[in-house]
């Protein structure tokens, strides 16, 4: 395990110094929020909700886009050498994903500065928690954790083929639906709202923008968090299938 965490601080050294994952996770933090601002402005809301929806979008698409660093990797031709290694095969892959998406954590320290900053003169401030700020820094965490699952099976698809991000987004836009953030003024169909229990990402979404009942928050999280375990074993047998296959077809070191 501490080889793996020393592997992750290595990529993290070596993604801080390229602007690009900085940069997405602020330009699309600050895009949603931008909108959820205007918004507000013209018609109100719930200031919490506005700006901790902008955070979750940027950590969202800054984690799962996480995953197209294998596809960068194989066009430097260095996918190949990442599964050469002696160690367990997936863990140079996980690490490079890992600490890719480590940025997105940022999004909500981004959305609450640029929110305040916003409302400067005014006094709307940032609104009202729904839950204990323990539970909003949990909910937070396993937000990353449960984006990170995903973004692991991603990363499985791009290990299988070269043309893995014309499949993305029939992954990333169910997923973005599915998990209640699109639905904050209006309940969700009643299919989705089900369909939601699969999604990791939904659980901590769903406290952390006040959908969840005081009383149920701890075993919504826990609900969560064991669909979160489910999608990394997917994402480990998916792992490991792929790389078998893509060795056999020979597309590791496909440019």
């Amino acid at each position: 395990m501490m080889r793996y965490f020393r592997m992750v601080a290595f990529h993290l050294g070596e993604f801080a110094r390229v602007p690009f994952f900085v940069s997405l996770m602020a330009t699309s933090t600050l895009g949603i929020l931008a909108i959820q601002a205007l918004a507000y402005y013209a018609w109100g809301g719930d200031a919490w909700v506005a700006w901790m929806r902008s955070g979750i979008v940027g950590m969202w698409t800054t984690t799962t886009v996480a995953a197209g660093i294998l596809g960068f990797e194989r066009f430097k031709g260095t996918l190949v050498h990442l599964f050469s290694a002696r160690i367990n095969v997936l863990s140079p892959a996980a690490a490079v994903v890992s600490a890719a998406s480590v940025f997105g954590l940022l999004s909500f320290a981004v959305a609450w500065l640029a929110w305040g900053l916003l409302w400067i003169a005014t006094d709307v401030g940032h609104g009202t928690p729904p839950v204990s700020g323990a539970s909003v820094a949990v909910s937070i965490l396993l937000l990353w954790v449960s984006c990170l699952s995903i973004s692991f099976v991603i990363a499985a698809i791009f290990v299988l083929t070269p043309n893995a991000i014309a499949y993305e987004e029939l992954l990333l836009i169910p997923v973005f639906i599915l998990s209640g953030l699109v639905f904050t003024s209006t309940d969700a169909p009643p299919v989705l709202h089900e369909l939601s229990y699969i999604i990791p990402l939904s659980a901590p979404t769903q406290v952390l923008l006040g959908q969840v009942p005081d009383g149920e928050v701890m075993f919504r999280l826990l609900i969560g968090l064991g669909v979160t375990a489910c999608w990394f074993a997917a994402s480990y047998w998916l792992g490991k299938s792929a790389i078998r296959k893509a060795r056999s077809a020979g597309t590791l070191a496909v440019i």
